[in-house]
């Protein structure tokens, strides 16, 4: 998922995006069904069935076989009895999880990793929209505000960073085919949006970040299809990437066993709690784990475990539509501050998702179910991104939607994660709530870690993510 801040009072608290362009103010298809739970009826000439669980990635990415990887199999399986010890054990097999797990097997560890799922990816991490959108949960101009300069700067740099470690990683463990090239453009249709993005390029341009703003000639030429006569203009960001999510996790996971780290997954852990003599007792339904140290990544569920941080992560829903794929490509984009977001899939599908504000409480603190990965998702929202979309984008008109799902993303008051130590607790760290944006710090911060957890500096980990804060 993605969903950025908002910076304003009257930003907050509009309950529509701005100007109509995803008001939903599209003329009718026709009558449409009454919904349920799992499916919406569309007038069959523009619509077919949304569908849920199952996102994109998940529906057309490679089932979790880590028999199929080279070299020795280091997996368990749900009848294997855990190792009574191990050095490093990792909880939660998402993106941030398995690539830590990759980084500390890479140093010659052999961490563990323990995941309710039958496989990698099945939670948020697999129900994103891909994204490794370079920059922080704000814009670069607001985060300067907010954190001042130098601070704001390691933030920024830290996703180029990950961009260039992803297309290391990806280069040197054969997953290229997870990967592909894209651009960024947020656009903006109020004034006071449009001078933020005027001011994050002027500001992203001042520290050697390519970034310019476009009028809205150029903004059209970027995207690559028509855009509304709302559209004041855009920020345009080249040389960003995406991902095929479940894929590239997944792959991250076989490049971990190969490196030497063991996964097991069907494992539910029920409870961390510092062990006589040293280190942490991990208790899970099928034995106990005793580890030196304890990594817990995850995210939007880390207070089941850490009830400290109960009140510092908010559970939120996001979601998403899929249309069927179109003739034209676009970039990723974004508008009111990221709260509504799109772009496409590699066959030629389009993504669009957000709106929270158009739903009573935003979607935030939503209840976490026990036995899923994710609440199910709202059709009456579903239909809103669904209708907004050719909106935004009118050469969409007519195209089916064919999928809809939802996510859990996990945010902080300050809106930046949580990586680093727990304070007083030697060999315990937390790697959770990353607001929205985990794709694009879903190497760097993992890498870091790993460094920190080897007795390294770890010095790419900005303070403003320094779980201290709350603690």
């Amino acid at each position: 998922m993605a969903d950025r801040d908002t910076t304003s009072r009257d930003a907050r608290n509009r309950d529509t995006t701005s100007r109509d362009i995803t008001s939903c103010d599209t003329p009718s298809r026709g009558n449409r069904d009454t919904p349920s739970r799992d499916t919406t009826s569309r007038d069959t000439t523009t619509r077919t069935t949304m569908r849920s669980p199952d996102s994109y990635w998940l529906a057309t990415g490679p089932e979790w076989n880590p028999h199929g990887t080279s070299g020795p199999h280091t997996t368990t399986s749900d009848t294997t009895t855990l190792p009574a010890h191990t050095d490093v054990c990792v909880l939660g097999a998402g993106v941030m999880g398995t690539t830590l797990a990759y980084w500390l097997a890479r140093a010659g560890r052999r961490p563990l990793v323990l995941e309710r799922n039958s496989g990698p990816a099945m939670g948020s991490s697999g129900r994103n929209a891909g994204r490794l959108i370079q920059g922080g949960h704000a814009q670069h101009a607001v985060a300067v505000d907010r954190h001042g300069h130098a601070e704001a700067l390691g933030i920024y740099q830290a996703t180029l960073r990950n961009r260039d470690l992803v297309r290391e990683v990806v280069a040197r463990e054969g997953l290229e085919g997870t990967r592909f090239s894209t651009a960024k453009l947020d656009l903006a249709v109020e004034e006071d949006e449009a001078l933020e993005l005027k001011r994050t390029a002027e500001a992203l341009r001042a520290d050697g970040v390519a970034a310019e703003w476009l009028d809205p000639a150029g903004a059209r030429a970027v995207f690559g299809t028509d855009l509304p006569d709302t559209v004041l203009g855009g920020l345009h960001r080249p040389d960003q990437d995406a991902v095929h999510s479940v894929a590239y996790v997944r792959g991250m996971a076989g490049a971990a066993v190969r490196a030497g780290a063991e996964l097991a997954c069907g494992v539910t852990v029920t409870a961390v709690e510092p062990a006589p003599g040293g280190g942490w007792l991990v208790t899970t339904d099928r034995g106990p784990v005793r580890a030196d140290q304890v990594v817990v990544a995850l995210n939007a569920w880390t207070p089941r475990l850490l009830p400290e941080l109960a009140s510092v992560i908010t559970p939120v829903r996001g979601q998403l539509v899929q249309t069927a794929p179109v003739s034209f490509r676009i970039p990723q984009w974004g508008l009111d501050r990221g709260l509504v977001y799109g772009g496409q899939t590699p066959d030629g599908s389009l993504l669009i998702g957000g709106l929270r504000k158009t739903v009573p409480g935003h979607d935030e603190g939503v209840d976490l179910p026990w036995d899923a990965n994710t609440p199910a998702f709202s059709t009456e929202l579903a239909d809103r991104l669904a209708e907004a979309l050719p909106a935004l984008l009118p050469e969409t008109a007519g195209v089916p939607v064919v999928r809809a799902w939802s996510g859990v993303m996990a945010f902080t008051p300050d809106r930046c994660p949580l990586v680093g130590a727990w304070p007083g607790a030697e060999g315990l760290w937390v790697m959770a709530a990353f607001n929205g944006h985990g794709m694009p710090y879903s190497q760097v911060m993992p890498e870091q870690l790993a460094e920190r957890i080897l007795g390294g500096p770890g010095a790419g980990i900005p303070a403003a993510f320094d779980p201290a804060r709350f603690l």
